[in-house]
């Protein structure tokens, strides 16, 4: 648990969305996120309220929601997340290292995620375009994981959980802060879940076991981090292998109640250096490397039985930054960014129960891109209450013609508790290599130009309000324009919404957030788009239990109605989870407890699934009332 000297908690608003992992990159972000209503959950807020996965912190952000297909979670919100959509809109950072591979531009938010939450310092939801910083995919958001310092720490922890359905994580840390200021974090984790029998109504038949899945829903993965960082230096390695056996019928030739096996391995190096130039220059250097693999097979009702998916990518880059403060009334923003996706490679195939593959259907594609940018933002101050904010990126891919990304946006102050901000921008997102293995020549860049206007207001300093309301105009998107798979970039969509958030904080301990969020979106058809609910509603309230010994955190969400891919609407749900945590540490021992689903509902979700229109397929049902134990140990 965080000292009290750095309780995220007891920071002011205004500074707690200016303070970054290395305060060498304080300006910077000032200049690409000021635009924004920046959301944020605290590492006090993730033990509060029992959160385990990134999955579960955003689906406590205002706006936002996932979907879970039994595989992997998807993020959804502001008119996107159509399910199985790998892609997403919006990009998930961890100290600004972007974590989507780039085969699918999936984000692993779920147990395949990179990261333990006891990592993590803070989560930061930046909504609207991000490319004019992070280039290719920060179409719709950005979600950068500030992970904790070895200090916060400042010792070995050792950690285990328990829930239902036979899930144990065991996890082993240490943090030292040493006293020439440089600073160690290392940590390894295991998950290993047993999972539980399902039932699937729409396979309720003799032939399929009535609908039973039984045994196949297991999953396990392990977990690498370290970091080190001394003066301006910093380093950074993850390494996740998750492993998962699906209970699902994933394709119409897939065989119900079968083994469907996943196993994705996510790596990365992060390596930065930061420093002052002098004269009003200041310099962030960054080099990355990044590696993806993923394996899958499934059995399915043909002569070769067992279809197998192979799949790998890996990736270098490197990123330098310019921050100049040479007029008083400006901040200037120099970058130049090149990438290098050298190796994307995709294997599909079918095999026979000896082994044999049926080399007539063997598909193996390889790719390679390299991607060269550069872009400029300013933070111009001319008058005391009033700011303009614009930049401009500038990227070229070796296999696709160039992209602007532009954005401007007026900030005004009348008095210090009100911020108002009205921005435009635009944004894109190259095509992956999924997407160039399908649509073949004919894949695009798809595009998007956005609005966004935002008001902020500090009712004192407890309590604030933020109240935005948006347009996103999505274009070049690839659709079926003859009904026989013949795809072009030629579709449009739209989506408008508004999003209300109240946030307060009392010195007693008492802390609480609610938000509601309405969002109309139009597909490419001109039609209600798919999984796009149109109210969300959140709130969360954490306080200290008399004694101040424990702490416990009620959270609520409500998912309205969403239609499914056959177009069926489904109701609205509301979900409420409790969660039991110790305040103070005694002996080195802290612990916590959670129940998910506390009333137990039974609801359902969109699934990705519509090869048998009228059985049910499109929606699954998901977990009841579910338990989590956590103890921890600092040695």
């Amino acid at each position: 648990m965080a000292q009290s000297g750095s309780d995220l908690a007891a920071v002011p608003f205004e500074q707690l969305v200016k303070r970054e992992v290395v305060t060498g990159s304080t300006l910077a972000r000032q200049i690409s996120d000021s635009p924004s209503a920046v959301a944020i959950v605290t590492a006090e807020d993730i033990r509060a309220y029992g959160y385990r996965t990134i999955g579960d912190v955003i689906n406590s952000m205002r706006g936002l929601y996932t979907t879970s297909d039994r595989r992997y979670q998807y993020l959804g919100g502001r008119g996107f997340g159509a399910p199985g959509d790998y892609t997403g809109r919006i990009m998930v950072l961890i100290d600004g290292y972007v974590t989507q591979d780039t085969l699918f531009n999936q984000a692993y938010i779920d147990e395949s995620g990179l990261l333990d939450l006891a990592l993590v310092e803070r989560v930061e939801y930046v909504p609207g375009t991000g490319s004019v910083t992070y280039g290719n995919n920060a179409m719709l958001g950005i979600i950068n994981i500030v992970t904790r310092k070895g200090g916060d720490f400042n010792t070995a922890q050792l950690s285990a959980e328990a829930g239902s359905h036979d899930t144990y994580r065991q996890r082993a840390t240490f943090g030292k802060r040493f006293a020439n200021g440089a600073d160690l974090l290392l940590s390894a984790s295991a998950l290993a879940a047993q999972g539980q029998n399902l039932y699937f109504p729409a396979y309720d038949t003799p032939a399929n076991n009535h609908g039973w899945a039984n045994g196949i829903d297991d999953e396990r993965n392990q977990r690498f981090f370290g970091k080190f960082s001394y003066e301006g230096f910093a380093v950074e390695a993850g390494y996740v292998d998750r492993k998962r056996t699906v209970p699902i019928k994933a394709t119409e030739y897939s065989v119900f109640n079968a083994p469907f096996t996943i196993d994705d391995v996510n790596g990365y190096l992060n390596a930065s250096y930061e420093t002052d130039l002098g004269l009003y220059l200041y310099s962030a250097s960054r080099f990355y490397f990044g590696h993806y693999a993923h394996e899958g097979q499934r059995v399915i009702d043909d002569p070769t039985p067992y279809a197998r998916r192979k799949h790998r990518a890996e990736w270098w880059g490197v990123d330098q930054k310019f921050i100049g403060k040479w007029f008083a009334s400006h901040s200037i923003m120099l970058g130049m960014e090149y990438r290098n996706d050298f190796s994307q490679y995709l294997s599909r195939d079918y095999a026979y129960p000896d082994g044999r593959i049926d080399s007539a259907s063997s598909v193996k594609e390889s790719y390679a891109r390299n991607t060269a940018s550069v872009y400029l933002a300013d933070e111009y101050r001319f008058h005391d209450r009033w700011s303009l904010n614009v930049g401009v990126r500038y990227d070229k891919a070796s296999d696709l013609d160039g992209n602007w990304s532009p954005r401007v946006a007026l900030i005004y102050q009348p008095d210090f508790r009100t911020t108002l901000k009205a921005s435009y921008s635009e944004a894109f997102r190259m095509p992956n290599a999924d997407d160039r293995s399908f649509y073949g020549d004919g894949a695009r860049p798809e595009y998007v130009a956005a609005k966004e206007f935002v008001v902020q207001h500090n009712l004192d300093r407890r309590m604030r309000v933020t109240g935005t309301v948006y347009e996103y105009r999505r274009s070049k998107q690839m659709v079926d324009v003859s009904g026989n798979a013949d795809y072009a970039a030629v579709g449009s969509s739209l989506a408008r919404g508004g999003e209300l958030e109240f946030e307060a904080r009392w010195d007693n301990g008492v802390r609480g957030k609610t938000s509601a969020a309405w969002q109309n979106s139009r597909d490419t058809s001109g039609l209600d788009a798919i999984n796009s609910p149109n109210l969300l509603g959140k709130f969360q309230l954490t306080s200290p239990l008399p004694g101040d010994w424990l702490r416990a955190g009620l959270e609520a969400q409500y998912l309205g109605s969403r239609l499914t891919t056959e177009r069926r609407r489904l109701g609205g749900v509301g979900l409420v989870s409790l969660t039991l945590s110790t305040e103070r540490k005694w002996h080195g021992l802290s612990a916590a407890f959670s129940i998910r689903n506390l009333f137990d509902r039974d609801y359902e979700v969109v699934s990705p699934f519509a090869w048998a229109p009228g059985t049910g397929i499109d929606v699954l049902r998901m977990d009841g009332r579910t338990y989590w134990v956590q103890l921890n140990v600092d040695l």
